[in-house]
């Protein structure tokens, strides 16, 4: 019994906590949740899980549109599984020890309360079913609707009744080898006839403890907790069912008030979102910018158009801190989005689904001292290569330039080349001149983007040049210094 909102949804891939750290995932995940714990946790995990195929994604596309269209019955929902979940730890929190007896007032306790929650629930979706459309929520409404009926709950409440025991047990059992009870069974007591002619039920054969006898007791009581054991595992198997339908509610529902929260903290600074389009090879997109940058900026961040259509290889080169990682940063954040069903930061943006993005950043040298720089970049990218699959994103920032231009080249064409040909889309921001000329004049078919010297923090198609305006970087350095931080962007 799921809900079923979010479709399917794949593990995380090996690598997800280099490309969350690479891509400035955090920035747009405290977004998401908006001081909400649970939500940043399902959101990173969403997002970072290995992509669904396209049509689970339109699915979740549709749910989303759902949620944007009747914001507050997402948030009834979240609020309603929460509530859910903290009856389970209230019950929880009151037992003080660990018996049948104890487990089975916790599950009492615990399927009372859901009975009323699941009653909310129909209520809502009553309340909602005519003013949704997507597939996700139709057919969560009708499973609701065939599962929680108003026969169902009855029958629920009635049994959970008969589970309470007043105090009195009564119970048959036989002996068996060693002259040890077994075969326990509850038996309901018979109701008391009213009147003059009432039949005596007392049993006829009856044994009181003696006062004080606490061997007795504890023998009473472990045929007690014999006699109970059956009874309070199934009420409590009873109870995590229910609530594991409660928590997987939650979850699901959680990841698209992310994507809610998200877009109205862009929406409140300015920027676009859209509803990503899904191609079997195409790739392009108009208005695309870095949503962690402008979550930290008071003013629209620069933006990007560009049209790859089926084209591999995306090769990015000119002036430094001109927007080549930021562009880069944008790219994979859109990609992650568009594979997880959520809004893109862009105004739009068309891309297919492929096997997962996996970035490949410079880094710090190796504080471990267990290897240098260069061999710290063979390894990770070894990594990539054992997990990376056909269609996915390969976004690569100044890779391989901890060497010789010509050493650093030749590696980087080399893994450009296999990469391309396995089907795998690359960005590949550089400022090895070797390489990315090669690649221009005898290479997979490639878009090539330059970074200006206007620093407009845009890119435009352009051949590579053999200079990164270091010259102009070296004038301009005082002015760069005394820029706000909250102004990089590369």
């Amino acid at each position: 019994m799921k809900p079923g909102l979010l479709s399917s949804s794949g593990p995380l891939p090996p690598l997800a906590d280099r490309v969350a750290e690479d891509l400035g995932l955090s920035t747009v995940i405290d977004a998401m949740a908006a001081g909400d714990d649970f939500l940043a946790e399902t959101a990173r995990t969403v997002l970072l899980s290995v992509p669904v195929a396209s049509e689970n994604v339109v699915y979740r596309q549709d749910v989303l549109a759902d949620c944007l269209r009747e914001p507050k019955l997402g948030r009834e929902l979240y609020e309603l599984a929460g509530r859910a979940v903290e009856a389970q730890r209230a019950a929880a929190r009151s037992v003080y020890f660990d018996s049948p007896e104890t487990l089975l007032n916790q599950s009492i306790a615990t399927l009372t309360s859901f009975v009323g929650l699941l009653r909310e629930l129909r209520s809502l979706v009553d309340r909602y079913r005519s003013r949704v459309s997507s597939a996700g929520f139709q057919q969560f409404f009708a499973m609701v609707g065939d599962q929680f009926d108003d026969e169902y709950l009855a029958s629920a409440t009635a049994r959970i009744g008969q589970l309470g025991l007043d105090g009195n047990l009564l119970v048959s059992a036989r002996l068996g080898a060693g002259n040890q009870s077994e075969g326990f069974a509850l038996r309901r007591p018979e109701r008391q006839a009213r009147g003059l002619f009432r039949r005596n039920t007392t049993p006829k054969a009856t044994y009181k403890l003696p006062y004080g006898d606490e061997a007795a007791s504890r023998a009473l009581s472990s045929l007690r907790d014999q006699a109970l054991a059956g009874l309070a595992g199934a009420a409590d198997q009873s109870a995590r069912h229910v609530l594991a339908f409660f928590t997987t509610l939650r979850t699901e529902v959680a990841f698209y008030l992310g994507c809610l929260n998200l877009r109205e903290a862009l929406i409140a600074r300015g920027a676009a979102v859209c509803r990503p389009t899904l191609h079997d090879s195409a790739f392009a997109f108009a208005g695309l910018y870095d949503p962690s940058l402008q979550l930290r900026l008071d003013h629209p961040a620069a933006t990007n158009d560009l049209d790859a259509g089926g084209k591999p290889l995306i090769m990015v080169t000119g002036a430094n801190r001109g927007g080549k990682s930021t562009f880069l940063r944008s790219v994979g954040l859109a990609q992650l989005m568009a594979a997880a069903g959520a809004f893109v930061a862009a105004t739009a943006f068309t891309t297919s689904i492929g096997t997962g993005v996996f970035t490949h950043f410079t880094t710090d040298e190796d504080d471990s001292l267990t290897s240098g720089k260069f061999d710290e970049e063979l390894r990770r990218m070894s990594q990539i290569a054992d997990v990376i699959g056909p269609y996915g994103m390969l976004l690569c920032n100044e890779s391989f330039q901890s060497t010789n231009e010509r050493e650093g080249s030749d590696i980087a064409r080399r893994i450009i080349d296999a990469m391309t040909g396995a089907g795998v889309r690359v960005v590949f921001v550089t400022h090895l001149h070797e390489l990315a000329r090669g690649l221009y004049e005898d290479g997979p078919p490639a878009v090539f983007l330059r970074a200006g010297r206007d620093r407009s923090f845009r890119l435009h198609e352009a051949a590579p040049e053999a200079t990164s305006y270091g010259a102009d970087l070296w004038k301009r350095s005082r002015s760069l210094a005394e820029m706000p931080a909250s102004w990089s962007t590369s």
